[in-house]
């Protein structure tokens, strides 16, 4: 018989061999514990920080992030329904949250960064949000000005599509940029071309181009967030109907196609994915803690353990 010494040692390699690599991207995505969540696109989960002492009631939402800064948005909800709080994190330190005052209307479900400014669409509407942001030596300091356009999408949204899933912005030049949206249910996957600076006065029209669909009707309110190159195009299920929730994909920009499941995570003592994606850093947040999920680490404990008692039995 084998002795378990020769054979520890091989599964010792192969546990080591499932450590997953360092991530080429690692995503910033809230959770509906007002956690918030980094997970590489190997799929190894970490719970960065907890937002919650922030909050009076309600969730955390809106989330948006700057690649070139290493800055997060999110938008804290205002108490009774009013105006909802805009905060930065800085996740190249991971420092302190901070406030930079009120947004123009209630806490968005949705939330994307591009020429210095935090975009929305809020629910229920069609209505574009760009909210410039005050700078002080590359670190924002407060919200600035407020312009909006009118979103015109053929077909037409009405009733459960004017509530949207998420937004993701793609930067084509230093002047140009292309929005990429999905309503919550998943009907219409749609593009906008935006250019820099305010918005046009008077809240102009915008045409947006519908592409596709997102996945299926069972894939509820995916959420949206480019890699840390800005090539890739990931989606996220918040939930779904008749199979697991979750799922991370990558999504055709052109038509909408998802890709095989990549992976699966979830909101920690939920069985919901986030509620809002980010966008993704090339690099980890420092002190972050240890991973929460990845299957490696139950193999690995266990491989540790029996090499343990081999070597007391011997």
């Amino acid at each position: 018989m084998t002795s378990a010494r020769r054979i520890l040692p091989l599964v010792l390699v192969s546990a080591l061999s499932s450590v997953p690599a360092a991530g080429a991207s690692y995503f910033y995505a809230v959770g509906f514990n007002n956690h918030l969540y980094e997970v590489s696109d190997s799929g190894v989960q970490r719970d960065v920080r907890d937002l919650s002492g922030l909050v009076s009631s309600g969730l955390i939402n809106g989330a948006a992030f700057d690649v070139a800064r290493s800055q997060l948005f999110f938008s804290v909800p205002g108490t009774g329904g009013a105006n909802g709080s805009l905060w930065y994190w800085n996740q190249a330190t991971n420092g302190t949250p901070v406030s930079l005052g009120l947004l123009p209307t209630a806490t968005p479900d949705n939330g994307a960064y591009w020429d210095g400014a935090y975009w929305y669409v809020q629910q229920g509407t069609n209505t574009l949000h760009r909210v410039a942001l005050n700078y002080g030596s590359g670190t924002p300091t407060s919200v600035g000005s407020v312009s909006t356009a009118n979103l015109v999408h053929s077909p037409a949204l009405s009733g459960g599509d004017l509530f949207f899933g998420d937004i993701a912005i793609k930067s084509l030049t230093g002047t140009t940029a292309t929005l990429y949206g999905a309503t919550a249910n998943g009907n219409q996957f749609f593009s906008v071309g935006l250019t820099s600076g305010a918005l046009p006065a008077g809240n102009q029209n915008l045409n947006a181009s519908f592409l596709g669909t997102v996945g299926s009707g069972a894939i509820d309110k995916m959420q949206l967030s480019f890699d840390s190159t800005g090539t890739a195009l990931y989606g996220h299920s918040f939930s779904s109907t008749g199979e697991p929730s979750g799922q991370w994909f990558t999504i055709n920009t052109a038509n909408g196609t998802l890709s095989s499941p990549l992976f699966i995570t979830l909101t920690a003592g939920t069985s919901n994915g986030f509620q809002d994606m980010a966008g993704a850093s090339a690099s980890p947040t420092p002190s972050a803690g240890v991973p929460e999920r990845g299957p490696w680490l139950a193999l690995l404990s266990v491989t540790l353990f029996s090499l343990f008692l081999a070597r007391r039995r011997r």
